[in-house]
This record gives structure tokens, sequence and C-alpha cells, in this order.
């Protein structure tokens, strides 16, 4: 049975945010307390601007260290403060949250629009500089590997992880919940080289935890030479993350956009 929203209250409007942000100096999206989170620093900057802050909801929520460009956001607001027009909503917020967060856009949304819901697609970009140094100026954006890869054999194996499959090798299951499906529709999955930037680009109708990063990691093994592309589709029907390499550091992965349906 699909799950069943309050209706709106009066004058209430659903309104969607836009986002981009270092990932760097947070620990992840979801609100922990204690630790500086996107959704935490979000939530205050709502209440200070709206006086008052509705439950957030995301598609696409990012460990610690992971960055995103094309971060969707929606939630409620009955704010009287909203009325002077949603455009000034992203600047005031942009003027609190900048620069480690931005507001690219600030939009009032049909009543049945749900960030998480309504998405199709997530996008996602890792980023790997293959040399023998890494550059300072990206140390926080890309993954530093000094041993050659074999970018070929890499695509080999992102081949296999397009289709519907069960992920469960590539995922970190759900805390209770032992018996949540972790399949998934992988709808383009590619390695691309240019210079010392090695670019993962993968998409799919949605991603389980830490999915990204672990195909990374196996891809890495196999371009490496320590796993063989011919055996990713071994690793599926294995549905064991020990039968998977070790997932990728965050810090090179990046949200980049949400697709919804036109």
């Amino acid at each position: 049975m699909s799950e069943q929203r309050p209706a709106l209250r009066s004058h209430e409007r659903v309104i969607r945010l836009d986002l981009a942000y270092r990932g760097t100096s947070f620990r992840g999206f979801a609100e922990n307390a204690g630790v500086r989170t996107v959704a935490g620093e979000l939530t205050r900057a709502l209440d200070l601007v709206l006086g008052e802050s509705g439950a957030l909801t995301v598609a696409g929520r990012t460990d610690a260290g992971v960055h995103a460009v094309g971060q969707v956001v929606s939630f409620r607001t009955a704010s009287p403060r909203i009325e002077s027009g949603v455009d000034r909503l992203g600047v005031s917020l942009n003027r609190l949250l900048g620069p480690d967060i931005v507001v690219t856009s600030a939009s009032v949304v049909p009543d049945a629009f749900d960030a998480r819901r309504s998405a199709s697609a997530r996008a996602y970009e890792y980023r790997i500089r293959n040399a023998a140094f890494a550059d300072p100026r990206f140390a926080d954006l890309e993954w530093h590997i000094a041993a050659p890869l074999d970018v070929e054999a890499m695509n080999a194996a992102a081949a296999h992880f397009v289709g519907e499959h069960d992920f469960s090798s590539f995922c970190r299951r759900p805390k209770g919940r032992p018996d949540a499906s972790l399949v998934r529709t992988v709808s383009a999955a590619q390695w691309h080289g240019d210079g010392e930037l090695r670019r993962f680009e993968i998409e799919a109708n949605a991603f389980c935890h830490q999915m990204v990063r672990a195909l990374v990691g196996h891809c890495v093994a196999v371009g490496r030479g320590g796993r063989f592309a011919h055996d990713v589709p071994g690793v599926l029907a294995a549905a064991s993350r020990d039968a998977a390499a070790p997932i990728a550091p965050p810090h090179g992965l990046t949200l980049v956009a949400v697709r919804y349906p036109a």
C-alpha cells in the first residue's frame, strides 16, 4: 500500500530547492545531533528566513564527505514570508548557507511533488586522479591512485552493471530491514579517461547505501589487475558484500542530477 501524506494546510505550499554543496566539512546530508550536516544547516537557515522549518524530503541522500551539484529537497510551508516571492527565499538562504551550500533554484511546485518519491532517476559522478602525485587543489574532490588503471577493463566491468540486478554484493544493507530489496535498474555506467583524470558516470532509478562507491571500488580492482571484468556477473549472483572488492572513499563522489518525469 502506498504511503499517504497529510493534506496541505490552508495557505500551505510545497517548495522545491535545488542545492549544490561541497561535502568535505559535513557528516552527510541527514540531520545528526552534535555534528554538522547539510540538512541541519538548511533547517536552521529556513527557521531564520521563514520562521519555521517543515520536514525536509530529499532525493539521493549523501554520506559524509560526498558532494552534490544537483541535489533536490522539498518541504511544506505555510509561512506568510513566502508571499514576498520564492526567488527571494533562495537569495536569503544563500546569505546564510554559503559558501559550502548554495541554493541554485527555489520554486513553488504542485502539491503532489515529493523530492524523493517523484524522482525517476539519479545520476552520480566519481573522479579519480590517476597520476604519480595528487593535485592538492582537488584533494577533497578526487581519489588519488598512483598505480596505472586499465580504463578499457574498467568499462568492461561497468557494462555488467547496466540493467536490473540485485546489487546486494555492492550495497550496505539497511539497518533493521534485513528483507529490504536491493534490486535496482542501472541505465548507464561508463568510465571516461582524460589525461590524468578518470571519471565514472552512472545513472539508475535509485541507489542503495554505498552502492556507487562499491561499484567504483570493484572497477578499480579490475583496472589494477586484481579482479577480472568477466567475473562481475558471478559477484552480482553471490549477493554478498564479501564477494566484491573494498569500496572507494567518499570524497571522489558527487551527486550530479535527480531526474523527474516531464
